[in-house]
């Protein structure tokens, strides 16, 4: 006997059909499409409720079918260009990616000027149902025209791909224009790291903010709208730690929760900062919270290049009629923090932790970096300033039991993980 929720595919011509059993009962069904990847999709569709385990799972997916079919009908299947995205935000998350801040903002200026672009390039087009395959060629077409680099044109394809697929769910596309449209292997131009003497440059010729920008960069490795929003109430000098959700991953809450210690330098140098609000640097949280982030990374490149560095890959950027390939910015005291960490021995996990990397590893994920692993690994910076080394106090050495340690990690399980957590806590604080 065949397993519930189970049929196959056949064609009629060039047309695919769905046949399945149910309580004994024979269905066939066309599926309306000759592709055969998009005629199995649709086939999981209507075979899902019946491969459910239980009752209360196949109640939950007619339940979420009955949601999409409302969205449906309140579309009316037709959604016009200019309230395409607006369609799109109300659409719930289980239709559509419930992405952070940062990411929505993206989404927009990505669907803005697919938009614009096509209201120059095929005016007569006014609902989403009347975008072809062929126009997502020719947007593409024209994001490279305009010197995209492949991995900024391939954030277009995925997110209009996934736009439109979402849209399809609801009725307002039959067809998914940049289905076919594939992503190309991009060649990656990561940041280059700074060296110290570098560092110390930037950070004893800056003034200010600015000043204070570059100390926490180096300092700390923190992204540039979290430096820039950084708080008086995330930062704790007695301790030296400074603990906070990154922007980036604010929507997971509290576990996205990162700790880093200060270096004695930042922590001097923090000291001394009067307290006009919540905001460690608050002209600069100003600007980058309201919309000006633009004009602060354009005052860091120009302290950089002040500084006699390189800043974007020759033959690029102003002048050369080709997009700027940056090569040092305020992102490389990042790359920077995490390669000296690296060369001073500071552990993998609690590097980890530190950056706020996720890790599919069950040890990264439970084994969180005590007070003394983030004050180590603040200690093992390099001088931030020129002049007399501010002396740091020697770090208590801990005499670790390894054959302990490795093993409680092989008796590590989901069941025991907080257990074993606090065992391999209690041994690295001594």
């Amino acid at each position: 006997m065949k397993k519930a929720g189970t049929g196959h595919l056949y064609q009629r011509g060039q047309t695919y059909w769905l046949e399945y059993v149910v309580d004994g009962k024979r269905f066939r069904q066309t599926l309306g499409t000759s592709k055969k990847a998009e005629a199995r999709s649709k086939a999981d569709e209507i075979l899902a409720p019946y491969r459910a385990e239980g009752e209360a799972d196949r109640l939950a997916i007619i339940a979420s079918r009955i949601k999409t079919a409302k969205t449906k009908a309140a579309t009316g299947g037709a959604v016009a260009i200019a309230d395409a995205w607006r369609t799109f935000e109300a659409l719930d998350t289980e239709t559509r990616p419930d992405p952070g801040p940062a990411t929505l903002k993206q989404y927009i200026g990505q669907w803005n000027a697919f938009a614009t672009w096509l209201q120059e390039d095929a005016p007569a087009i006014k609902t989403l149902a009347g975008v072809r395959e062929a126009h997502a060629k020719r947007f593409i077409e024209h994001l490279k025209g305009r010197g995209y680099a492949v991995g900024r044109v391939n954030q277009y394809k995925i997110f209009l791909r996934m736009f439109f697929r979402c849209m399809g769910i609801v009725g307002a596309v039959a067809e998914n224009p940049f289905q076919n449209v594939k992503t190309q292997k991009a060649i990656q131009n990561s940041r280059q790291t700074f060296t110290a003497e570098e560092m110390r440059r930037i950070i004893a010729t800056a003034h200010g903010e600015l000043k204070t920008l570059f100390f926490v960069g180096a300092g700390t490795g923190l992204r540039l709208a979290d430096a820039c929003s950084l708080m008086w109430g995330n930062t704790d000098l007695v301790r030296r730690l400074i603990e906070l959700i990154p922007n980036k991953t604010a929507h997971l809450g509290e576990k996205a929760k990162i700790k880093i210690g200060i270096p004695v330098e930042l922590a001097a140098h923090l000291s001394t900062l009067p307290r006009r609000g919540p905001y460690i640097m608050p002209g600069l949280a100003a600007e980058y919270t309201g919309g000006k982030s633009a004009d602060v990374s354009n005052r860091i490149q120009a302290h950089l290049e002040a500084c006699g560095i390189q800043t974007v890959k020759p033959g690029t950027g102003k002048g050369t009629g080709k997009r700027a390939i940056v090569l040092k910015g305020f992102h490389s005291f990042r790359h920077t923090y995490v390669s000296m960490n690296a060369d001073a021995g500071t552990p993998q996990a609690t590097m980890t932790k530190l950056v706020g990397h996720g890790n599919a590893q069950m040890t990264m994920r439970y084994l969180h970096p005590t007070d003394r692993m983030v004050l180590q690994a603040a200690d093992a910076l390099p001088a931030l300033l020129e002049g007399p080394k501010v002396e740091k106090a020697p770090a208590a050495e801990i005499m670790v039991p390894a054959a302990e340690i490795r093993a409680l990690v092989e008796k590590l399980t989901p069941k025991n993980a907080a257990e074993v957590r606090a065992q391999l806590l209690k041994m690295l604080e001594g």
